[in-house]
């Protein structure tokens, strides 16, 4: 995330009826360049989203970008980067 953004960022809505095997998220710097990315499966995405609790994440299929990355695996990182 960059400096002095919002805390509590999240992902477009996730249509959990079409067919898909996983989910990518990548992470730009100011300059609109990859920074890194995660992969999350299907599974534990659908299972994210049918947990009680945030109307955001239920209904419209939201997740934020601090669990996405819980529940999802970096799958690059640039290089210089430090990966947490």
């Amino acid at each position: 995330m960059l400096p002095g953004c919002k805390p509590g960022q999240r992902l477009g809505r996730i249509d959990r009826k079409k067919d898909w095997d996983a989910l990518l998220m990548v992470l730009l710097d100011e300059n609109f360049d990859a920074v890194e990315i995660y992969e999350a499966e299907r599974i534990d995405v659908l299972r994210e989203l049918a947990t009680p609790g945030s109307v955001a994440r239920n209904e419209r299929g939201a997740l934020g970008v601090s669990k996405f990355k819980a529940i999802g695996r970096l799958r690059w990182s640039r290089a210089g980067v430090n990966v947490a």
